[in-house]
């Protein structure tokens, strides 16, 4: 078996690199200053000049946070001490003693020292010296209540009135909802700054890979990565530069196994199979966001099921089913979102199974129509016309397996109080459901 250092290895040989692009490196070389990057080191920076107490960054995993720490710390004059704490589920003994290990205590973990007590005569001494104290705290949303507790006596420590040591709080967005729990409530009782760090555009990650490739020695990253392979690599990463690290390795050792000069369109497709992205590209292509030709697996010709969606005004827009269950709805949590009055947040769900796709009407204010009839429950048809509110939504799927016996279930409602008439449709205040298949001859 092929070791991942020999892999590296194959990679620099092949395109002549004198290092590995996408490892992990926190050289300053391979540090890319985006825009929202250079942003939130401002933040950090404005944080530990000012008055304020505490500062909040967060983004989602892979995002770079870590690095932004890193290029922090390596920031700070002799003014300050610093403290960084990254490990995840301390408890409170453990975390005052990270910190003050941090800080250059040399204790051991069944040293008896009333930490707390330690850590506060500390901080009264650099303030007292001039020097202003930081603690970094990174993934701060996995903090025990307890030491949230700890957090927030220090950050009580005074020396003349003025506080003694500045906080920065990093973590996933989910951050946001601890320091707004009310066991928060005494460290943010002032206003906290807080900023959001998000991912790469598109544009900024086809820059991202190139100074990536530049900064391992590559002559011509432009012509090592084509920038046609941006929009895919972006679709399939979401810009996370972590994944963005993943995806462009690994093409790089697809292609050098192909023994090709660059990375190609087939290399890329066999690394976002190998790292399980594939279900990201087709949805990202479902929902217009990159054109049907980027769709990877050449080798499958068979057509793919996929509804097209024709709104007035708008371009049509189709969506692959990719999933086992696509939702129908106004929500932006919609696998297809129709953005209408008419349409319900949940209005519809198909449901795939056994190679059947299974329409379903979730209770929708307005009803579907298929084929001009009102359905509750349908087993869909190649070329099946759906109405959800002002959409016209096409169903295609000429390998759709159709029932060798009618479905029972299958709902078809002419009417109902208070529903909306379909087309043709009586005023009737009676209620009408008939199960079972209608003849297709009636279509």
């Amino acid at each position: 078996m092929i070791t991942r250092d020999a892999e590296t290895s194959t990679v620099q040989a092949v395109f002549s690199l004198a290092r590995a692009p996408f490892g992990e490196c926190f050289d300053d070389a391979f540090f890319f200053p985006s825009d929202q990057h250079l942003r939130a080191l401002e933040f950090m920076g404005h944080t530990l000049w000012t008055r304020a107490r505490v500062g909040v960054v967060t983004a989602e995993h892979g995002c770079g946070k870590s690095l932004l720490i890193r290029r922090l710390l390596s920031s700070l004059d002799e003014r300050f001490v610093a403290a960084a704490v990254s490990k995840e589920k301390l408890g409170p003994r453990e975390f005052l003693l990270e910190v003050l290990q941090q800080f250059g205590f040399a204790l051991e973990d069944t040293d008896k020292t009333d930490r707390r007590r330690l850590l506060e005569r500390f901080l009264h001494h650099q303030a007292s010296s001039g020097r202003v104290c930081v603690l970094i705290v990174e993934n701060a949303q996995m903090m025990h209540p307890s030491v949230l507790e700890e957090l927030r006596c220090l950050a009580a420590v005074e020396v003349d009135g003025v506080r003694t040591l500045k906080i920065l709080l990093l973590g996933q967005p989910t951050l946001n909802h601890v320091l707004d729990s009310p066991r928060m409530a005494e460290l943010m009782a002032t206003i906290v700054p807080r900023f959001a760090l998000g991912p790469l555009s598109e544009d900024q990650t086809a820059a991202y890979v190139a100074h990536r490739l530049h900064a391992a020695g590559a002559k011509n990253p432009d012509e090592l990565m084509p920038h046609t392979l941006m929009p895919l690599i972006h679709a399939c990463t979401g810009g996370v530069p972590a994944l963005i690290n993943k995806l462009c390795g690994e093409a790089l050792v697809w292609a050098a196994e192909d023994g090709g000069a660059y990375v190609t369109a087939a290399a890329l497709d066999r690394a976002i199979i190998a790292l399980g992205l594939k279900d990201r590209a087709l949805r990202v292509t479902a929902q217009g966001q990159l054109p049907v030709s980027v769709v990877f697996d050449a080798h499958n010709t068979q057509p793919v099921a996929k509804l097209v969606v024709a709104m007035q005004g708008l371009a049509e827009r189709e969506v692959v089913l990719a999933a086992n269950r696509i939702l129908i709805g106004r929500g932006e949590e919609a696998d297809v979102r129709i953005d209408s009055v008419f349409v319900s947040r949940y209005h519809a769900l198909i449901v795939r199974n056994g190679g059947q796709d299974l329409l379903l009407d979730l209770g929708s204010t307005n009803g579907l129509l298929i084929n001009s009839n009102r359905i509750v429950r349908h087993v869909l048809r190649h070329n099946d016309l759906v109405q959800v509110g002002p959409a016209r939504v096409t169903y295609h799927n000429p390998l759709a397996v159709q029932a060798t016996q009618p479905d029972p279930a299958e709902t078809i409602c002419f009417a109902r109080p208070g529903f909306p008439m379909a087309a043709g449709e009586d005023d009737d205040t009676a209620s009408v459901l008939a199960f079972g298949r209608r003849d297709p001859a009636e279509r």
